[in-house]
């Protein structure tokens, strides 16, 4: 292969690594690219200030503290002075008695401790008053049009089943929540059977054929479910 000559050569491209601005000798008037937007922000703000406030009123998280009756082993055991009540808000936690005689007379004094809550419930305290204290104000906040989320937290026997659900006499948060929930809809339901949920957000109106067809399929589950439950009954 025959080199190639330097006036043959393919051209490069230059880089220039930094350039100075040339300097401006007359003033920039951007008065004609300016646009005042206050007359439509004061219009969304105005609009906009009451919600904003409720949300920011409401934006706070409150944490309450319910305090299960002792057993009667803790009883025994003179537990019951380790948790005493300040007020609604406050408790006191001190050391076991049993435990005093391990500890110096210093240490036992550290040993005290100070908790505050958004609310304290003490052990007498029934499901109705922790419902009506901690929970009717965030669901009714919730059908205002607020996102909510309240969820129970402790060690175990600590009583949150007791709490969440209850028993059939004496029912939780959760059956009084839902109670509620359904009777703020009362004479509110959509009687017709023509809507179908459809991709979690949306829904779907269906033709009369669809309707008897998703009767027909109802019908079938129901059937076939009243059938299993016999079966295992026989058995």
């Amino acid at each position: 292969m025959e080199p190639m000559l330097d006036n043959e050569r393919l051209s490069r491209c230059s880089y220039i690594s930094s350039i100075e601005p040339p300097e401006r000798t007359e003033p920039i008037y951007v008065e004609d690219i300016k646009t005042d937007l206050s007359a439509e922000f004061s219009l969304v703000s105005s609009c906009s200030d009451t919600s904003q406030t409720n949300l920011e009123s409401k934006g706070h998280i409150e944490v309450c503290l319910r305090i299960r009756p002792f057993t009667s082993l803790e009883r025994e055991n003179e537990f019951q002075d380790c948790v005493s009540l300040e007020d609604s808000r406050s408790v006191i936690l001190k050391a076991p008695q049993n435990s005093l005689s391990r500890l110096s007379e210093k240490n036992a004094g550290q040993m005290i401790q100070k908790f505050t809550f958004s609310r304290v419930f003490g052990p007498e305290t029934t499901q109705e008053e922790v419902f009506e204290g901690a929970m009717r104000q965030p669901v009714q906040d919730f059908l205002d049009g607020y996102n909510r989320l309240i969820f129970t937290y402790g060690v175990t026997n600590a009583g949150k089943t007791y709490t969440f659900r209850g028993t059939e006499d004496d029912v939780g948060i959760l059956p009084r929540t839902m109670d509620m929930l359904f009777k703020s809809i009362r004479g509110k339901l959509y009687t017709a059977m023509d809507l179908k949920p459809n991709r979690c957000r949306d829904y779907i109106k269906l033709t009369e054929d669809q309707v008897r067809e998703e009767i027909a399929i109802k019908n079938s589950i129901l059937r076939l479910t009243k059938e299993v439950k016999n079966h295992f009954f026989l058995y």
